[in-house]
Formats: structure tokens, C-alpha cells, sequence
């Protein structure tokens, strides 16, 4: 069953690369992926948000991230470094979506 809903930008590469390693990673099918916005703009390039399909709220960024890690037990272990503020604010800035050219690679 499917739990949370990861939103990406439909032209970034780099974003279409994480949902494939998403995919890959999700042996327990909980993570669905989706290149609709849902914001009433269009997602900016390397922008994701993650939305919760047991409550449906959107959760941006660092949340966003930690809860789609807690879907995917491949990624269970780096949950306790997401509360360290130096790794959330790395995250924070990668999934803002202001990647510039590294989303063309």
C-alpha cells in the first residue's frame, strides 16, 4: 500500500534519478512517485515536496525528506542525522529547488 506521494519537477533529471533510486529502494511499495505539482505553480527545478496519502498533508524540505526515510527501510538508518541542524539545512537547500545546472546533469 502505498503511503507517501513524492512531487518532482518533470524536467529535472537529476530529481528523475532520485525517484528511480526511490523505486529501487522500496522493496515494501510505500513510496509513490508523481511529476504534478502540488502547489498551484508549477515545482522549480530540483524542488520536491512529499506528500502523506494516510492524512494527505504536504510536508516540504527537511520534513519532507525524513518522512519519505521513514517509508524505506533502506533509509531507516540516516534518520538520527536528519536532527542534526548542519544536515537538515544541507537538505534543505537541496530539495529547494534552486539546483541551478546540476539538475541538467
Amino acid at each position: 500500500m502505498k503511503t507517501v506521494r513524492v512531487h518532482r519537477n518533470p524536467g529535472c533529471r537529476r530529481c528523475a534519478r532520485y525517484a528511480r533510486m526511490h523505486q529501487r529502494l522500496d522493496w515494501l511499495g510505500r513510496v509513490e512517485d508523481s511529476a504534478q505539482s502540488p502547489f498551484e505553480r508549477p515545482m522549480r527545478m530540483g524542488e520536491v515536496a512529499v506528500r502523506d496519502l494516510r492524512d494527505g498533508c504536504l510536508h516540504a524540505g527537511a520534513d519532507g525528506i525524513a518522512l519519505l526515510a521513514r517509508q524505506v527501510p533502506a533509509y531507516w538508518p540516516l534518520l538520527p542525522l536528519m536532527v542534526i541542524p548542519a544536515v537538515r539545512r544541507a537538505i534543505e537547500r537541496d530539495v529547494a529547488g534552486n539546483c541551478g545546472d546540476t539538475c541538467m546533469l
